[in-house]
């Protein structure tokens, strides 16, 4: 069969990013002990004394990184930093940063936020662009996506693109000779991994893990399933509905089928630590996550280091369907009250240094905002796979709409999550929840001229 040269290009990306991780554990060694060995050297001292406050959502591995930089940053700067925890849930992050900002009274100074809220949170947001100019070296994709009518709305932090992680020795000990390349394929390894795992008595074992709560994360996981098997983007670039209606039915149908089967009954309730706890207990063949994963893959912790490899998400079974790994990451804004705009732009500075960015790619798994530095020794020792990573960023992956849909992106993927959550849970049918999510979404657009496009 001939190939598309797109089809051919993610070929050789699947295959780089096996070959990348059938390297040995001694290449990528487990987490150290957090430590800062270059930093910028350009930063400000002139604002010694002042204080910071920055809002940071992390996932459990983070604290401790985050504690390090901030204290490095205050040992440069002399700038005091008091980091604000909101926790992991992206979806309740936004709700609170929505309260504070509508109240007048945020509580922080910069603030991490989703690649997907610039254009909600525009008017709240400094306009970056004369301390930034116009992002060099960041990738295009972006610095478009953080431009809000010509506004730098904030700063890429670090990038995040979803991969699937599997055990190489289940498959080897099952006769699979690859990772699963469609759909199809992992729910056929998950069963026959899963099924013989248990006939050995791990009872609790699991083929396939992702995230199912009612939250953000459950849009990344379902634009995935729904693109990969072309039943659109959501949302056109013209703001009208991306919708097949078949296609998405038959893909909610097909994910509805893994719970409490290839996967546990609780993944409607679990986000991305949850599903990274379980795979290192080594407790699945399968999981969906972002590229921090890997490292913590690798640590004292994890009973799964050595046999861990990563690959592109699966592609629908059609010939020629697209593989749809997701376009994540955090950018970093300033708040428009911040009595210390100053300080808060030298954190920034020294966040997205290229200094800082190659420490935590190397330490954090933080893919790097820049693409120049995927190919620094330093970066590939600990995380072999950003070479092909890198590819998959500059071809281009899925990204949610959030640049048509603007300040109503959050309704829009409320709508999308919620309605999916309800049919994995089995309370409505498929044909209900895409007449749900077709009709809420064309409302939500309907109102389009209510808000400024971007």
């Amino acid at each position: 069969m001939k190939r598309s040269p797109q089809r051919l290009a993610i070929a050789l990306v699947f295959s780089a990013l096996a070959c990348a991780f059938n390297l040995s554990r001694a290449s990528t060694a487990q987490t150290p002990a957090p430590t800062i060995v270059e930093w910028p050297t350009t930063l400000r001292t002139d604002l010694r004394g002042t204080s910071l406050k920055v809002a940071l959502p992390e996932n459990a591995p983070d604290r401790v990184w985050d504690d390090v930089l901030m204290a490095k940053f205050e040992q440069l700067t002399g700038i005091e930093v008091t980091v604000i925890r909101p926790g992991n849930d992206t979806t309740a992050a936004l709700v609170k940063y929505l309260e504070d900002f509508r109240s007048g009274s945020p509580e922080g100074d910069v603030y991490a936020i989703d690649i997907v809220w610039p254009g909600i949170l525009n008017e709240y947001a400094e306009d970056l662009k004369p301390a930034f100019g116009g992002l060099p070296g960041v990738l295009p994709a972006l610095a478009e996506n953080d431009t809000v009518q010509g506004k730098l709305v904030a700063v890429p932090y670090f990038v995040e693109i979803s991969l699937l992680y599997y055990r190489k020795d289940l498959l080897e000990k099952y006769h699979f000779e690859h990772p699963p390349r469609t759909w199809t394929e992992l729910e056929e390894q998950s069963r026959a991994i899963q099924k013989g795992e248990r006939a050995k008595g791990n009872a609790s074992f699991w083929g396939y893990l992702w995230q199912g709560a009612a939250s953000e994360a459950l849009t990344c996981n379902a634009l995935e399933w729904q693109a990969s098997q072309r039943g659109g983007l959501l949302l056109k670039s013209d703001g009208t509905v991306d919708l097949n209606r078949d296609r998405t039915m038959a893909t909610l149908n097909r994910a509805r089928g893994w719970v409490g089967a290839i996967s546990p009954p609780e993944v409607t309730r679990q986000l991305e630590d949850d599903s990274l706890a379980l795979w290192k207990r080594g407790g699945a063949a399968f999981m969906r996550n972002w590229p921090y994963a890997y490292r913590e893959s690798m640590g004292s912790d994890s009973s799964v280091g050595e046999q861990v490899g990563v690959t592109v998400m699966p592609a629908g079974d059609e010939a020629g369907a697209p593989h749809a790994d997701t376009l994540g990451g955090f950018q970093l804004m300033i708040s428009k009250r911040s009595n210390n705009k100053a300080g808060a732009i030298e954190l920034i500075r020294f966040l997205t240094s290229p200094e800082i960015q190659r420490m935590s790619a190397a330490t954090r798994g933080y893919a790097p905002t820049n693409p120049e530095l995927y190919g620094a020794p330093v970066v590939l020792k600990s995380n072999p796979f950003f070479a092909a990573l890198r590819q998959v960023l500059l071809q281009g992956a899925v990204t949610r709409p959030s640049t048509v849909s603007g300040a109503r992106y959050d309704a829009v993927s409320r709508v999308y999550f919620t309605m999916i959550h309800e049919v994995l849970e089995g309370k409505i049918g498929a044909s209900r929840g895409v007449d749900e999510i077709d009709a809420k979404l064309r409302q939500i657009m309907a109102k389009q001229a209510d808000f400024p496009a971007r």
